[in-house]
């Protein structure tokens, strides 16, 4: 899909004089390698815990993530500021029409794939696959934001397009910002302190547990792994305590 959009996006702004249409398609071609990164963290995601990986790989959904997000903020800056180059050069000739309607049905493809990312991310759980999703839907933005680029440069706001452009590249970036911050949060085993506390209240509610030491948790891919210290009675046996434990696990 990213292949076709890419190269009809391109011959079709070209064509018509569409900047935006052009950096539009320019966008679809860097999400060919956002793709790939995503196939490879899924993949690589599955492949069972070996000798020097003993948590598994569940993290390369993450690190997949952290490429989609660093792709998507070049590609934000790139088209920012070309847009802001469009709108400080001299007036140029309105593109075609045509390239508003590319445009608009880019946008509407680039919404349905979106939504078959975001469903298939929520029942696999899959970090790599949600972020695409959210790349998605900023694809779809930027082709809305091409549409009303061209349609106000062809009513005489010759400043329309290259405005279009650098508010969506705002958007696009700030997206980007998200799903930095977020892989890099899980990657440095953040874990919400208010889930941190429910586990513990939970932990402490386990009959034979007297007091919970410590508890630790970090996130691997869709998996959260859960590491506590408790302290038991005393005088329970070495077999007593161990079935506490388990109720704990």
């Amino acid at each position: 899909t990213y292949v076709l959009l890419s190269a009809s996006k391109i011959v079709a702004g070209w064509q018509a004089g569409s900047r935006g249409l052009v950096a539009d398609g320019l966008n679809n071609l860097t999400d060919v390698l956002a793709s790939i990164a995503v196939l490879w963290g899924i993949r690589v995601a599955a492949t069972p815990a070996d000798a020097e990986h003993r948590y598994g790989h569940s993290r390369a959904e993450t690190v997949a993530q952290m490429i989609v997000g660093t792709i998507m903020a070049l590609v934000g800056v790139d088209v920012g500021m070309s847009a802001l180059q469009a709108l400080l050069a001299p007036g140029a000739n309105a593109p075609e029409a045509y390239a508003g309607w590319v445009g608009l049905g880019s946008a509407g493809v680039m919404a349905a794939v979106a939504t078959c990312n975001q469903r298939l991310a929520r029942r696999t759980g899959s970090a790599a696959l949600l972020a695409a999703a959210r790349d998605n839907w900023s694809d779809a933005l930027v082709s809305l934001g091409t549409v009303a680029g061209v349609a106000g440069a062809r009513h005489g706001w010759r400043w329309a397009d290259p405005l279009a452009g650098i508010v969506v590249a705002l958007l696009v970036v700030r997206t980007a910002w998200r799903l930095i911050g977020e892989a890099a949060h899980e990657l440095l085993d953040g874990f919400d302190t208010r889930r941190l506390a429910g586990l513990r209240d939970r932990v402490a509610a386990v009959p034979g547990v007297r007091a919970v030491r410590d508890l630790r948790a970090r996130q691997l891919g869709h998996i959260a792994a859960v590491d506590v210290t408790i302290t038991v009675d005393p005088e329970l046996t070495v077999e007593e305590a161990h079935a506490v434990a388990d109720r704990v696990e």
